[in-house]
């Protein structure tokens, strides 16, 4: 079946990963080092995630990470693990954290690269209209994030949350249109594509 052939494939790659350095150059500042720490259980002391279902937000645009941690924070976005720890955030922690995430190199993208077919790709996604809000290299600009290398199975979910309604993106929902049409190989197509970008 290609489902038990692509999480074979999705194993070997993360085990092909290279790992980050152990420490960024600069120490976060001294108002969110504890935080930093507590984040790093799942994203990763570079915020590089290593973990299942756990995104990297090294390289993500401050406002996006800002937005997030925001929406849950106030419940308007439901990620279980992390509604305590967003409530004891203050506005100035949110503020110091997602520029500090900005800050980090982000991750490289999976290397063995992906095994994807770029004309089917473009097929089922028109990297024209996700270039409007990700940019062309997929990096995320102001409330939109990046993509480009982020884990491929953290992709998956959150396509499959924009399709079924679980999440929602800002403005006129253009993730729950753009996802609305599309089947479960395509969302693991798109993920394998996007993870394998630098």
């Amino acid at each position: 079946m290609e489902c038990h052939g692509n999480l074979r494939w999705l194993a070997t790659a993360v085990a092909a990963i290279t790992l980050p350095s152990a420490v960024h150059a600069a120490e976060p500042p001294a108002g969110i080092r504890e935080l930093v720490q507590t984040c790093a259980a799942c994203h990763g002391p570079n915020g590089i995630s290593q973990m299942p279902g756990s995104p990297s937000l090294a390289g993500q645009p401050d406002i996006f990470t800002q937005y997030q941690l925001v929406f849950i924070r106030e419940g308007q976005r439901k990620v279980e693990v992390m509604q305590e720890i967003a409530k004891q955030l203050s506005d100035d922690n949110i503020r110091e954290l997602g520029a500090w995430y900005a800050s980090l190199p982000p991750p490289k993208g999976l290397r063995p690269k992906p095994p994807v077919d770029d004309a089917k790709v473009k097929a089922v996604m028109d990297p024209r209209k996700c270039a409007n809000c990700h940019k062309e290299d997929f990096s995320g600009q102001g409330e939109t994030g990046r993509i480009a290398g982020q884990r491929m199975d953290y992709l998956v979910k959150a396509l499959h949350d924009f399709r079924s309604g679980a999440r929602r993106g800002r403005g006129l929902g253009a993730m729950s249109e753009v996802s609305v049409t599309l089947q479960d190989p395509d969302i693991d197509m798109i993920a394998r594509y996007l993870a394998g970008k630098p």
